[in-house]
């Protein structure tokens, strides 16, 4: 590959915190409130100029595993529960009580950018918004500073603890920690994907609706679409006046630029041809307009740090509890096919009729070892319970003051196939920001926080651990 030569240069500190947390999606803002809020100095780090990452810059609603398995039985609280009561005062969100029956948070992302505006504020959270990770800069085995990128130029930023919440574990990758990527068995991740909202159309009966998605069915059989359902009347977010349709899928990596420049191209591509199906042949439709796709594709996997323990697909079927734990999920272990497959198939599992054209499917399913899925049914946790995240999952083995939150923490591609979904993420960043507020609190290393007492204090801050 050719290469350019860079002359050195002196790269100015512009801010020095106790915590400093990369990323601003689920698992970032929720960090940095929580840090802030035990009274640790922290910095923010987004690249964009809004938080709330995929719930905002993917669209992706609603936001899942703030309940038992198939129960209204809540095991996330604390800063969840107090965004959505503050986007419900704004009729971004529904009641808290409301969510408990529903299958996800529904909220209006724009609801969502200001009340995290506000809340990171008032706990006095530093931001940098518009402000790209570039690098990592180590003493010895610690991360010093982040090198980061923005319009005033390129410039560090000092702490004594770091949050990796990029979802990509970036810094972590960067800082040489060590890290895992997709399956085990060849290393690809989950397909990413891209919400859209639709609007103008005219009023539909539910039988028209089925009616017209059985036609969209046919069209995808025919192999007119690559979707892999046909869903595009879903409602996912809070408001009902236009549809918000969770319907598109590519592989790729989301580390590789190539990748993702790909995976947008090919959404916006499928969901327009959608829509101008709709208009051609749909009379209802005739004036439908795209009213919104997602700022960025979705990615669903990609790192994930070492730390001394990982949570496997069994912790989650099993509902397995620990001594340790941070947080709680409830999702089950629901995989994306990482080959990109689009109708019909939807989920990893041993009825995928794809069948033995697929290598996965065969060293899973075939005897060649003792395979974990069989059914659809088998996946979830049980119903009612949940399981634990483990805060050795939050730890790196190999950089002594860096954790990770949201999707990137340590975990088997089964594990972060359940605890990848949002209600989780802003529960583990929860528990990172306030472990990171205890460490420097006691001087103590992160691995040696009393690890009761970060129960407690999440406790007391409305968390259910």
């Amino acid at each position: 590959m050719r290469t350019i030569s860079e002359p050195a240069r002196e790269i100015p500190v512009v801010a020095e915190a106790d915590v400093v947390v990369c990323g601003g999606g689920p698992g970032g803002f929720s960090a940095a409130i929580a840090a802030a809020r035990h009274g640790a100095k922290t910095i923010l780090i987004e690249r964009y100029g809004f938080l709330g990452g995929l719930a905002t810059a993917g669209l992706v609603a609603p936001i899942l595993g703030h309940t038992a398995s198939r129960s209204s039985t809540p095991i996330v609280e604390g800063i969840l529960r107090e965004i959505t009561e503050r986007m419900h005062a704004l009729n971004g969100a529904p009641a808290w009580e409301d969510t408990l029956s529903r299958w996800g948070i529904e909220f209006d992302a724009e609801a969502l950018k200001i009340v995290l505006d506000e809340m990171t504020q008032e706990a006095g959270v530093q931001l940098m918004l518009h402000t790209y990770l570039a690098d990592a800069a180590l003493a010895g085995e610690e991360i010093a500073a982040v090198i980061v990128e923005n319009k005033s130029g390129r410039q560090a930023v000092a702490g004594r603890v770091f949050i990796d919440a990029t979802g990509d574990a970036d810094i972590a990758a960067r800082a040489g920690a060590p890290t895992t990527k997709g399956r085990a068995f060849d290393g690809r991740v989950e397909s990413m994907g891209s919400f859209f909202h639709l609007a103008g159309f005219q009023p539909l009966s539910d039988e028209r609706k089925r009616e017209l998605r059985q036609q969209i069915e046919r069209e995808m059989e025919d192999g007119r679409f690559h979707f892999y359902n046909a869903g595009f009347f879903n409602t996912c977010a809070y408001h009902k006046d236009h549809t918000s349709a969770n319907m598109t899928r590519v592989a790729g990596d989301s580390t590789q630029a190539a990748d993702m420049t790909r995976a947008e191209l090919s959404v916006r591509r499928e969901v327009w041809e959608l829509l101008r199906y709709l208009r051609a042949h749909v009379p209802e439709f005739q004036d439908a307009y795209m009213q919104q796709t997602s700022p960025q594709v979705g990615p669903r996997e990609s790192r994930q740090i070492v730390g001394p323990y990982r949570l496997t697909g069994e912790d989650i079927v099993a509902g397995r509890k620990f001594d340790d734990a941070v947080a709680r999920g409830s999702w089950w272990v629901d995989i994306h096919c990482p080959l990109g497959h689009t109708y019909p198939v939807h989920l990893c599992v041993a009825s995928c009729p794809k069948g033995e054209e697929c290598p996965f499917w065969v060293a899973e399913f075939s005897g060649k070892r003792e395979p974990m899925r069989r059914d659809r049914e088998s996946l979830y946790p049980p119903q009612g319970d949940w399981y634990d995240i483990p805060y050795r999952c939050l730890l790196s083995v190999g950089v002594p003051n860096l954790l990770a939150s949201g999707r990137c923490i340590s975990a088997t591609h089964e594990g972060m196939a359940g605890a990848r979904v949002m209600g989780t993420c802003i529960a583990i960043g929860q528990a990172a920001g306030t472990a990171a507020a205890l460490a420097l609190a006691e001087n103590l290393p992160l691995a040696g926080i009393h690890v009761q007492k970060l129960q407690q204090m999440l406790r007391e801050d409305g968390q259910l651990v």
